[in-house]
C-alpha cells in the first residue's frame, strides 16, 4: 500500500483535529505532523518532506501563502489551502495550490479535495519513474550482459532469429510463448517461469502470470488503483498487470529512490 505523506498545519485546535479525524478514515494516507503556524509548516516541510500539506492561509506569525514561498522548491509539497476566506483563493492558485478548501467545509468535499490531490500525486510520481526507467534501461544497454540477447526459433520449417531487444512483451500462450514483435509475433516453445530467470531483469519486468514486458518499450506505465498499473507498450497496445504483483511492480518502478 502507497502511503501518502501528508502534513497539517492551522493554527485553530478544533481545525486541526478535524482534520487528523478525516485523514485517519483514508488508509493511504500517513500524517507526518501538525503545525500552528507558517514557521512550523516550513521547518516540518524540511524535516519530513511530506507529498501533501493542507495549510491554514490565516496564521500568526507567517501566514500559509507566505509559508509556500519560504518552502524549498526540491522538497515542496502538494498544497491545499483551507481558509474562512475566500477572498485568498485566486492568490492560491497563483501558488499552484491543488485545490482550495473554504470554510466550513462538509466531508464530502473534504474527500474529493484529497481524491484531487492523490491524482496529481500519481501524475508526479509516474512521470518520474518513467523517465528514470528509460534512464536505466539506456545505461544498462552499454553494458555487458550474461542473460539471454536472442531466441532461435523454428516456424514453417525455417529458422528465425529473434532479437531480446526487439521484442516488445512475451505473454504465456499454453506450452509456448507469443514473442510481440513490432508488427507480427512468433511463437516459442518455453514457459514463463523458464524465460524469465533468462531475461535481464534490468531489461525485462514481470507484471502479470502471463506477461513480462519490455522496458525500453513502455511508453507509459500508470498505477490505475485496484492493486494495478496499465502499461501502455510502443505498439499502442495496453497491458493491465496481476493484482498480485503490485508491490513487485512498484519497487521495480521505484529503483530511483534506492
Amino acid at each position: 500500500m502507497k502511503h501518502i505523506r501528508t502534513l497539517i498545519a492551522d493554527d485553530e485546535p478544533a481545525a486541526r483535529a478535524r482534520l487528523v479525524r478525516l485523514l485517519a478514515q483514508d488508509a493511504e494516507v500517513e500524517l507526518v505532523g501538525e503545525c500552528r503556524n507558517g514557521h512550523e509548516a516550513v521547518e516540518a516541510v524540511n524535516k519530513h518532506r511530506p507529498d501533501l500539506v493542507f495549510l491554514d492561509v490565516q496564521m500568526p506569525g507567517l501566514n500559509g501563502l507566505d509559508a509556500v514561498d519560504r518552502m524549498p522548491n526540491d522538497r515542496m509539497p502538494f498544497v491545499v489551502f483551507v481558509t474562512a476566506h475566500d477572498r485568498y483563493a485566486l492568490k492560491a492558485f497563483d501558488v499552484s495550490a491543488v485545490d482550495y478548501l473554504l470554510k466550513p467545509y462538509d466531508d464530502d468535499r473534504f474527500f474529493a479535495s484529497l481524491e484531487k490531490a492523490k491524482r496529481h500525486i500519481d501524475m508526479k510520481l509516474n512521470h518520474r519513474l518513467t523517465g528514470r526507467l528509460m534512464d536505466l534501461v539506456r545505461e544498462h544497454m552499454h553494458a555487458k550482459s550474461e542473460h539471454i540477447e536472442a531466441f532461435t526459433i523454428r516456424d514453417k520449417g525455417r529458422e528465425h532469429k529473434v532479437n531480446v531487444s526487439d521484442i516488445l512483451y512475451l505473454q504465456a500462450e499454453g506450452n509456448y510463448l507469443r514473442l510481440q514483435l513490432k508488427d507480427r509475433h512468433l511463437l516459442h516453445r518455453m514457459t514463463m517461469n523458464a524465460v524469465e530467470t533468462e531475461l535481464d531483469p534490468v531489461r525485462f519486468l514481470r507484471i502479470h502470470r502471463s506477461y513480462i514486458v519490455n522496458r525500453a518499450h513502455v511508453r507509459n506505465a500508470r498505477y490505475s488503483g485496484n492493486n494495478e498499473f496499465i502499461f501502455s507498450m510502443a505498439n499502442n497496445e495496453r497491458i493491465v498487470s496481476g493484482r498480485s504483483y503490485k508491490e513487485q511492480i512498484a519497487q521495480a518502478l521505484q529503483e530511483q529512490h534506492a
